[in-house]
């Protein structure tokens, strides 16, 4: 596991949030909360899913352990939402500045919301993040598809292009 690659990861995550982002922010509020069934239930709730997930994993590393509830949501528009996630990337950015290889291997221990003891490494939790975004990234691009916005390309190597 190398901190390099990671961080190239969170740089891919970050580029297509803001391709999706960009599409949400022009949605009409009906778009916004129009029921699917996949993802967490609507565009507006799977958005805020991945935000959730991003701050909540942050806080974790940081060695807190949010409960239900804690995590900003409820966001009235999706530049809102925007807004927050960046300010979180760019916490999550600045911890990354000062993490080394060494600390890929350091433990990341939590209370879950069922109330569990968890631990896991900082490496594996980093690439969980990514992989989490990856995931419903796509059910959030299939939503558009299916409000019939034209989405992009978000694979990694367009990034690259």
């Amino acid at each position: 596991m190398d901190l390099a690659t990671i961080r190239e990861l969170f740089n891919y995550n970050d580029w297509a949030r803001d391709k999706v982002m960009g599409l949400a922010e022009d949605l009409e509020v009906a778009q916004l909360d129009r029921a699917f069934e996949m993802g967490e239930g609507s565009l507006r709730k799977t958005l805020e899913h991945l935000f959730g997930a991003e701050w909540t994993w942050l806080e974790r590393i940081k060695g807190r352990s949010p409960v239900s509830g804690e995590c900003p949501r409820g966001f009235v528009t999706p530049a809102a939402l925007w807004e927050a996630w960046r300010q979180t990337a760019d916490e999550r950015d600045r911890l990354l500045e000062t993490t080394t290889n060494a600390d890929l291997s350091s433990s990341v221990a939590f209370v879950g919301r069922d109330g569990r003891h968890y631990s896991f490494t900082l490496g594996h939790v980093l690439m969980h993040v990514c992989n989490h975004g990856t995931h419903h990234r796509a059910q959030a691009l299939n939503m558009l598809r299916h409000l019939g916005v034209a989405i992009p390309e978000t694979d990694l190597l367009c990034m690259f292009e």
